[in-house]
Parts: structure tokens; C-alpha cells; sequence
């Protein structure tokens, strides 16, 4: 308080006089000095204003605020001249020079630096340089003053590990910073005040580590770093006249650590974030970075389901980065300089949009829908686009590495996922993302009708609120009419509908409430009989169809009228959906075939066997006339060149119509999605064949699709009055009947079922044949030439493949479709049971047929055979087939050897069994999973080997051994006594069970001191027990019918000899006369050939 009065009389003393009063003002300045350090030099009152903040408590210590005349002999300095102990206080003091520093008259201001390892340097003045350059030392406090009494020069720093003091809160003279405790300034600020302030601009610049001299800065704009832990090493100040230039550049003054920081913002509604520095000229003139890598990732339950990587070099001060797809990413931003990492920004970002079309689909009907309506309703009036976020059930339906513009795999779900599998939840979770994300977006859901209870997990129990989404059910095909069928054929529908509507109701009230799905809606098929419920639960939901007249209910079709009728209920036409994609023109049909792998494995087996796939069109099921005729007709006139397969009409899908399935599977026709539009199918399958009854489809057919047409003649084909394009049709087949033309009738055999074939024109003009006739009893087809007079000759005759047809009934599945030679029949790798079986010979060329039956367990061997087509085994009562024989009868069996093979439990695939032989097991209890079945001619080489085609557990043995008694039952895998152990068989027993034929097996023993005993039988016992008399030899024989079929083979282990060779049907094995006991025996059963 005595200070401040002499500083005031100083003004005027140094206006008149400076000179005569050095010394007193010097004295004056020391004793401010003092008396200011000898308090505390960062008040504890500062304000401190960044971020970064000081413990004003420790540094009010007082180790802050050492004198020169305290400091003694660590005062020594590298920048103006150095202090001794000596020295007095006046002397160490700054004593100002002139009032001014030049000729315009600016005032001098005057500084010192303490420097780590130094101490207090020199005052120097006016520009010239405080503190070290080039010695990696740092100041660690500084004091600045003004010449002038009416300028006063306030200040502040940022001291490394405490930040900012109190802004400006140091002024003349005042110390900055701290001494004694290692702490480096990193930055610092200063002002002008007082009457001069205003005509005067201070400048000032720092030398930092690892940057070297910034730019200048002036006026209280800080000058240095913060954030790097870079410490200021040297430091210049000067004042000019108000407005004049700067001492130098200005570039670069201050460098805070976010001078490393982009402004990350997302380009509009797109994909892409723009990335912005504010001061990129000062981050390339410093040299900070030469370029960056953007690191994007997105997780999902710890995992990194998508990530990006971008590289670019640092010279544009905005870069775009595509980051893929919608969602939440975190980012990280490396600074890089000549390779090495420098700093790394990171950031939270959230890709977003006000729209997003949401599709987790399943099967194959509603993936069609959405695809062919993709850009429709994703592209907006403005010619934005709205992204789809998509996931399928069945994901080979989408080649996912050719998705279209704004379609998006989920991004909850890695790439490989996407394509491989599907999680209702993980859709859910992440459609949670992108809400929290943003609050106001609205989601439009299209999922699959039968799995509407999506709705409650996926936008209820995610809090999506009214208003901010929309629902359109796509139909499934068959499955939407035959649940729905199913559900409402009650007495009063309508009843049912409301209690459904109030169920729903009230779990989506709880889920908006609790934020979970509730139990009864959390599987995807839950309430599939809430498909149209939707519609009243929530207005403006939409139904999508191809059909609205298959629906049926037990009001006599009231409530099924009304659902048909309902303006929500939408008809869509897949013919016209195709033209309107088509009129997108080109690049819209290239990226829905490249997307949409249309087929999803409707033509596999025919890839796979290296055939072309021929597709039958049916019509109504109840007006296919004569279907099996035709088809045979066609499979004969084609061969085994294709592979056969038959579309429906969608008015009477197979799903719907169960003996139509059983008609195509007894002929080995795979079934096609009826309710799949044939114009589809053709447009994605242009390679494909086509035959079939009438159709508009064929006008979608070119010339080297179609096949032939089914019971229409070829005039009445080509008539001008037909409203469909006939004349790509190879040929033409009607039956001939009483009324046809009786050169046609003549060349039908009596009591044969006859169809006439023609041909096109264009098949006419090669001259070869005229016509032909297909001939149901013979399945062959027999091509004519007319003849100028007499009866047209035969040119050639084709025959239909002779072939095996093999259906199996499976577990789990129940009857699976036909196979033919070369496929099996029946499951491999799923653990299913084969049940029941029916197999026949297709186009058999000679009188006879096919007779099989099973063992079935625990009934065993049926008594009676099953032929041509009939049912061996059991439905419904759980019990696997183990073992079957199979035989032909009739001329066939004259003509060919049948073979067959059964896939069983634990041993897989075993051998081929031949005319009657047993494949399979019996006796383990094993179940057979899938068989398959080879037609060869008489005497020709089986199609494998034929040495094990069965495991028998028959005869079951038993055996008493010394030391041990009777042993448990084993079969004949393996041996019964013992081995290496030196003890001897006394006594032993066998039966048989499982055997497909009647009889026995008898056994007798020699025994030590006793010699051969009598024949023992079917469970009796040989040898002795209790009289330590051990078995020498045993003889065994089979008795009955089974004896005329197999032998029994067995072979000893002899005492002091092992094993001895194999011996069969009553010979000795064994040794007698030796006194060697036999220590054990191997017994199997052999079919005679």
C-alpha cells in the first residue's frame, strides 16, 4: 500500500526529469517488486479462463515468487548477462531507459525469463530475445513492464500441468508462471492498458519445443500452445504505433491442441461426413501434418461390424469421407507427418436420415415384392433417395456385393454375416441405434405378413412414436391364405379379430411403456393370425398381394369377402411391376438382376448335375387333364438331358392342393412356387425350357424357351382368334380319341392311350418327320414320315428312361420329393429318421416291377412286401426304419440287377446290397436316415462295393470264462471270451434275432476230460459250468431257411497259437487232443450269393 503512492509521483518525476531519478525510480520499481513478490504472485482471487485450470493453493506456497536477491546463485543466465550473490537488489531491479524505444516515440518494454536449469536471465527490451533457443530449456516464469507509467502491460500464462492463471492477471513487473517445481510456460497472453492502451499494439512471439518460433501475435491473442505439453523456450515482445505492421509474420501465433481438429459434419441425408480445419494454413506452415487417416468403425455389442479407412494428404482444408452406410460410428482422425503419428482426434458420429425403408424379409415371395418395388418407394419427388436397410431370412436370394444405390445390408450384422444369416433382434437393436440417433426420424417396415409380430419388436418396443413410422405387409404366397384359412375357419370370425386387435393392443401400449417386447409377440411367427388385424390397428398399414380371391372363413366367406375387399388389401401384378421397372430403362433391370438371385435354388439340381431345367406350366389343379400323360410325354421326347419342374397357377397353388404335391412326387417333379408369377421366373431364367398347358405366359416366351403345348392342337393354337402367341412353340400334343383322325387312330394299339404330337413349321421344314405318336402304355414316342401312298412309315422311335423313382418319409419332415437314379432319397447330416418309403420303376420296358419292405423298429421285419409305388414302413408313430430288402419280379428281374444302399446312424453309407439282399441294420438299434437305389443290366459291375451292405446283431453270444463267469451278450463285432488275460472259455450260448428269414443256429463244445459234447441250440448251453473244465474246440451250424441263405463263420483263439483261420458251417474250431484251452471266438453271419 506504500508503493503505489510513489508509483503515482514517478509519473510526473519522470515527465520532467527521467534522468535525476533513475536511481529513486529504481529503488521505487525494486521496492514494488519486492513488496509484491513478497506476496503472492498468482492471486488465489484469479479467474482462470480455459479449460484448464490451476491449484492457485499450491502455487500461493511462496515457492513461486523468488527475488533475484532470493534466488542468489541460481540467477545464472544464457540471455543478457549474469547475477551474483554480490549484487544488490537495485542492481537486479528493471531500470528503464528512455520513455520511449525510437523515433515515433513508442514506450520500451522491457522483460526477463527464468529458465529451467538457469534461472533468472537478463532484462532485454524491445524485440530482443528472452529465454534459449536451441537448448531444449524452458521458461518457466516471466515479468514484463512498460517505460512508461501511463502504459501498463498486463498478462497471463499457461503453465504446463496447471493451465491458464486468472486471465490477465499479472501485470508490470508482476511474475508469471512458477520457479522451483519444473513447470514450463506453454503459452501466454498480453495486453496493453491504461491512458496509453489505445495508442499502442503489442506483438509478441514464442519459440516453443518441437515447433520452433510461431507467428506473432498482439494484443492479448495467446501465443504458444496448450495441449501439446510443448514448453516455451524463448520469447520476444515489442510495441508499435496503433495499426502499424506487424514485426513479421503472423501465421501460426497460437497452436492449441484442437488446431488438430476437423469439424466433422455429414454431407446432407448421404453417406458421407465432410472433414474441415479452421486453420489449415497454420497446421501446414508449422509443419504439425502432412496428411491424415480416417479410421471409421462401427460396433455392435463389442464387435466391428463395419469399419472404413480413408488416407489423404493434408492440402485442402475439407475432405469427404464416405462412411458406407446409416448408423453410429466412432472415429478416429490420425494427424500424420512424414509417417508417423503425430496426434489423433477422435469422434463420435452418427450417420443419419429422415427416412429410412427397413426390410428384414423372409422366403421368397415378399423378397420378390420389395425388389421389384425397390425404386419406388425409395426414391423421393425431390430425386433424393431413401436408404433400405435390408436383412433376409434367406440370404442367398441378394448377391450382397452388388446391393443397388440406397440399399444397405444391416449394419448391426457384418457383411459375411448378412449374406450367411439373419437376427430379428440384432434388426431391432439396430433400428434403436438410428432412433436415438435421431429422435424424428421416421421408419417405413416391410416385413413379411406371417411375421407381423415384427411390428412390436421392432417399432414399439423401440419407442418409435405415431406418426413416425408406417407398416406394409408383404404376402407370403401360399402360406398368407393357408394361415389365414386356418385361423378364421370359425362360426364368428369377427370375434376373433376384435380379441386379436385387443391383445395387440395391449402389448403395444406395455412395450411403448417398458421399452421390452412382450413374451407373447417376441417370436417372429408369434400372432400370424394378426395379418389383417394390422390394418385396423394401424391406419394407412398396407397389404401387399398377388391374389385376393383365395381367402376363405367359416361365415361362409363374409369375413373372407371383407378382407379381399379391404382398399388396404393391395393387388399387385408382378407382370406390371416388371414393365414399370423395365421403363426405368436398363441400368434399373441390370441392378435388380444382378441383385436378385431369382431362383433361390429353384434350379440347383439341375446346375448341379450339369442338366438344363425344363418347367412345366400347370393351370387350374382340378382342369389338368391327363397331367401325368403329358409330362411323361415331354420327359420322353426331351430325355434325360433336363431336369423337370412345375409351376402352378397362383389361383390354386400347390401349398394349397396336397395330392397335387403327391402327383409331382411320384413322378419326380420338383414344385415351384405357385404363387410366384411365371413372367418372373422366365425373366431372371431366360435359359430355362417351357411346356405346359395354355397360357399367357408364352408371350413372354422367346422361341428358344418354349417346348411344347399340352392338350391343345396346333390349328387351334395357331388360330388368328387366339389372344396368345402360339407360334414360338416347338410342338403341339391333343389326345387322339374316337373323333381324331383315323389315320392317327389306326397307329394307336387297341386298349393304348394315344396322343398326337405336331410340330412347328419350322421343325416341319427340315423334311425329316411329319408327325408323331406318344404311346402311354409303351413310353415311347414314334415319329412318322407320310408316305405318298400307304401309311406313313416310322423314322425313329424315342423311349422314356428306364429309372427308379425312390420317395422317402422322413422325421421332423415328413415325405420329402421324389428321387431319381443317382439321387437319394432321404437326409444325410441332419440326424432324421427314415420312417416310410415308396420306390417304382418309371417307364419299365419289360413286364414286372419293384417289391421292397423294412425293419422297422421294435415291430422288425414286415411280413409282407410293398410294390411299385406303395408305402413300406410307418407314418405317425415315430419309429425309424433300420434295415430293407429290395427285389424286381417279373421280367425285369430277368433284365436287371438291383442295388441299393442305406445311409444308418454312426456308420454313414454302408456297401451296395443286390436283388433281395439286406442293407441296413439290426439288432443296434439304429436308425437308417436316407437310401438310394441303382437299376443295372443283368450281370453288369454293381455301382460300389458290395462287401458290407449290413451290420447284423445276429447270433447273439454269450460266454462263461474262468476267473469271470458269464459275460454280458455281444454281437458279432466282436469277440466274446477273453485275450492276453490266460483264461479259458468253459461254457457258451447263441441265438439269432432280427433275421429275415426263419431258423436257427445250433453249437456244440469239446471240453477238457469229457471230449465233443451233444448239439445245443437257440439259447441252450455248451460246455460245462462250475467244474473248472475249459473249452478246447466249438462247431456251429444254422438250421431252416436261413441256412439255405447265409453261413456261419467263425474262428477260435487258441491257447499258446491266438487266432486261428476262419472256419464255417459245422466245421472244428479249435484244437482237441492238446489239453489247449480256447480262450475266445468271433462269430458273423455271411450271405450266400
Amino acid at each position: 500500500m506504500l508503493i503505489r503512492p510513489v508509483h503515482v509521483s514517478l509519473v510526473w518525476l519522470l515527465t520532467i526529469a527521467l534522468t535525476f531519478f533513475t536511481p529513486i525510480c529504481a529503488v521505487a520499481y525494486g521496492d514494488e517488486h519486492i513488496s509484491s513478490t513478497g506476496s503472492s504472485q498468482l492471486e488465489s482471487a484469479d479467474v482462470l479462463t480455459s479449460d484448464d485450470s490451476i491449484d492457485n493453493d499450491a502455487i500461493d506456497s511462496g515457492e513461486v515468487n523468488d527475488s533475484p536477491l532470493e534466488q542468489g546463485s541460481k540467477n545464472d543466465s544464457t540471455g543478457g548477462g549474469q547475477l551474483t550473490p554480490a549484487e544488490s537488489a537495485a542492481d537486479t531491479m528493471w531500470t528503464p531507459s528512455d520513455s520511449t524505444s525510437s523515433a515515433q516515440g513508442v514506450p520500451d518494454v522491457s522483460y526477463d525469463a527464468h529458465v529451467s536449469n538457469v534461472g533468472w536471465q537478463s532484462v532485454v527490451s524491445n524485440g530482443d530475445i528472452a529465454g534459449t533457443v536451441g537448448q531444449a530449456k524452458a521458461i518457466e516464469a516471466l515479468r514484463i513492464q512498460s517505460s512508461n507509467p501511463n502504459l501498463d502491460i498486463q498478462y497471463s500464462s499457461h503453465i504446463s500441468n496447471l493451465g491458464w492463471e486468472g486471465d490477465f492477471s499479472r501485470s508490470n513487473n508482476q511474475v508469471t508462471g512458477t520457479m522451483g517445481r519444473s513447470l514450463g510456460l506453454e503459452a501466454i497472453k498480453i495486453r496493453l492498458s491504461g491512458a496509453l492502451a489505445n495508442s499502442y499494439d503489442v506483438y509478441y512471439r514464442v519459440h516453443v519445443a518441437n515447433f520452433g518460433w510461431l507467428g506473432w501475435a498482439c494484443n492479448g491473442n495467446p501465443a504458444g500452445s496448450t495441449g501439446w505439453a510443448y514448453h516455451v523456450e524463448a520469447i520476444q515482445i515489442q510495441l508499435v504505433n496503433k495499426g502499424m505492421a506487424a514485426p513479421g509474420d503472423t501465421t501460426g501465433a497460437f497452436i492449441p491442441s484442437d488446431i488438430l481438429s476437423a469439424l466433422v459434419n455429414q454431407v446432407g441425408q448421404t453417406t458421407s461426413c465432410s472433414l474441415s480445419w479452421s486453420d489449415l494454413a497454420s497446421i501446414k506452415a508449422l509443419g504439425l501434418a502432412d496428411s491424415v487417416r480416417v479410421s471409421g468403425e462401427m460396433l455392435y455389442r463389442g464387435r466391428v461390424t463395419r469399419s472404413v479407412v480413408f488416407d489423404s494428404a493434408l492440402d485442402a482444408s475439407e475432405l469427404v469421407v464416405d462412411f458406407e452406410t446409416y448408423g453410429p460410428f466412432d472415429v478416429s482422425i490420425d494427424y500424420i507427418k512424414d509417417g508417423t503419428v503425430k496426434a489423433t482426434q477422435h469422434e463420435k458420429v452418427g450417420i443419419v436420415a429422415d427416412e429410412y425403408n427397413l426390410a428384414p424379409l423372409s422366403a421368397s415371395f415378399p423378397v420378390v415384392l420389395y425388389s421389384l418395388a425397390y425404386w419406388d418407394i425409395s426414391s423421393l419427388p425431390d430425386g433424393d433417395s431413401i436408404p433400405s436397410i435390408v436383412m433376409l431370412d434367406r440370404p442367398s436370394a441378394y448377391n450382397w456385393s452388388s446391393l443397388p444405390d440406397g440399399m444397405y445390408a444391416m449394419p448391426f450384422m457384418t457383411e459375411s454375416e448378412n449374406a450367411t444369416s439373419s437376427d430379428w433382434s440384432i434388426f431391432a437393436d439396430y433400428v434403436a441405434a438410428l432412433h436415438e440417433l435421431n429422435p424424428d426420424s421416421k421408419f417405413h417396415l416391410y416385413i413379411n405378413d406371417i411375421t407381423c409380430a415384427l411390428i412390436h419388436r421392432i417399432i414399439y418396443a423401440n419407442g418409435i412414436p405415431d406418426g413416425n413410422y408406417s407398416i406394409t405387409l408383404l404376402s407370403d404366397g401360399s402360406a398368407t391364405y393357408v394361415f389365414t384359412n386356418k385361423a378364421f375357419d370359425i362360426s364368428d370370425p369377427y370375434a376373433k379379430e376384435s380379441a386379436l386387435i385387443s391383445e395387440w393392443n395391449a402389448a403395444k401400449a406395455a412395450e411403448y411403456q417398458s421399452g421390452a417386447v412382450s413374451s407373447n409377440y417376441s417370436d417372429y411367427h408369434d400372432h400370424w393370425d394378426s395379418m389383417h388385424a394390422v390394418l385396423t390397428i394401424e391406419p394407412g398399414a398396407e397389404w401387399w398381394m398377388t391374389r385376393t380371391n383365395l381367402f376363405t372363413s367359416g361365415d361362409n366367406n363374409a369375413f373372407a369377402n371383407e378382407i379381399a375387399s379391404n382398399p388396404a388389401v393391395k393387388r399387385k401384378n408382378v407382370a406390371s411391376m416388371l414393365s414399370s421397372l423395365e421403363g426405368r430403362g436398363e441400368s434399373a433391370v441390370s441392378s435388380l438382376k444382378t441383385l436378385y438371385n431369382f431362383n433361390d435354388g429353384y434350379f440347383n439340381d439341375a446346375v448341379a448335375q450339369g442338366k438344363k431345367a425344363m418347367m412345366f406350366l400347370g393351370t387350374y389343379v382340378y382342369y389338368e387333364q391327363n397331367f401325368k400323360d403329358y409330362a411323361q410325354l415331354t420327359e420322353t421326347y426331351y430325355g434325360d438331358n433336363y431336369l423337370y419342374y412345375y409351376k402352378g397357377h397362383p389361383n390354386t397353388p400347390t401349398g394349397m392342393y396336397p395330392e397335387k404335391q403327391t402327383q409331382l412326387d411320384s413322378l419326380g417333379i420338383t414344385d415351384v412356387d405357385s404363387s410366384v408369377a411365371a413372367e418372373l421366373i422366365l425373366f431372371f431364367n431366360p435359359e430355362i425350357g417351357l411346356s405346359g398347358y395354355g397360357s399367357s405366359t408364352y408371350n413372354s416366351a422367346d422361341a428358344s424357351m418354349a417346348g411344347g403345348l399340352w392338350n391343345m392342337t396346333k390349328e387351334n393354337a395357331l388360330s388368328p382368334d387366339s389372344s396368345i402367341d402360339y407360334s414360338v412353340m416347338d410342338w403341339f400334343a391333343s389326345p387322339i380319341s374316337d373323333s381324331s383322325n383315323a389315320q392317327y387312330k389306326e397307329l394307336c394299339a387297341d386298349g393304348d392311350t394315344c396322343y398326337l404330337v405336331e410340330f412347328s413349321d419350322e421343325i416341319l421344314a427340315s423334311g425329316e418327320y411329319d408327325f408323331a405318336i406318344y404311346s402311354r402304355n409303351s413310353a415311347s414316342i414314334s415319329f412318322y414320315k407320310k408316305q405318298p401312298v400307304g401309311a406313313p412309315s416310322i423314322v425313329k422311335v424315342n423311349r422314356g428312361n428306364t429309372d427308379v423313382l425312390s420317395t422317402a418319409h422322413v422325421s421332423e419332415e415328413g415325405w420329402l420329393p421324389s428321387a431319381k437314379t443317382g439321387s437319394i432319397a432321404g437326409t444325410t447330416g441332419k440326424a432324421e429318421a427314415l420312417e416310410a418309403l415308396k420306390v417304382e420303376v418309371q417307364n419299365a420296358p419289360y413286364d414286372g416291377g419293384i417289391e421292397y419292405r423294412s425293419h422297422v423298429s421294435g415291430l422288425g421285419w414286415e411280413s409282407s412286401w410293398a410294390k411299385d409305388g406303395s408305402v413300406s414302413g410307418t407314418t405317425g408313430q415315430a419309429r425309424s426304419i433300420e434295415a430293407l430288402q429290395m427285389r424286381l419280379y417279373g421280367d425285369m428281374a430277368d433284365k436287371y440287377d438291383l442295388y441299393y444302399r442305406v445311409h444308418c446312424q454312426n456308420y454313414g453309407w454302408l456297401d451296395w446290397a443286390k436283388n433281395g439282399e439286406v442293407a441296413g441294420t439290426t439288432g443296434y438299434a439304429l436308425r437308417a436316415e436316407s437310401f438310394e437305389v441303382r437299376l443295372v443290366g443283368k450281370g453288369e459291375a454293381a455301382p460300389g462295393n458290395t462287401d458290407e451292405p449290413a451290420y447284423r446283431k445276429s447270433p447273439v453270444c454269450q460266454a462263461h470264462v474262468a476267473n469271470i463267469g458269464w459275460q454280458g451278450e455281444l454281437g458279432p463285432d466282436s469277440y466274446i471270451g477273453t485275450v492276453g488275460r490266460g483264461f479259458a472259455m468253459e461254457a457258451f450260448v447263441a441265438s439269432l434275432s432280427g433275421m429275415e428269414y426263419d431258423g436257427g443256429i445250433e453249437y456244440r463244445a469239446h471240453v477238457a476230460n469229457i471230449g465233443w459234447m451233444d448239439w445245443s441250440a437257440n439259447g441252450g448251453v455248451a460246455g460245462t459250468t462250475g467244474r473248472g473244465l475249459q473249452m478246447e474246440a466249438i462247431k456251429l451250424r444254422l438250421t431252416g431257411d436261413i441256412a439255405e441263405r447265409y453261413s456261419i463263420a467263425y474262428r477260435a483263439h487258441v491257447q499258446d497259437y491266438g487266432w486261428l483261420d476262419w472256419c464255417c458251417d459245422g466245421e472244428e474250431a479249435g484244437t482237441t487232443g492238446r489239453g489247449l484251452r480256447l480262450e475266445a471266438i468271433q462269430i458273423k453271419l455271411v450271405q450266400k450269393k
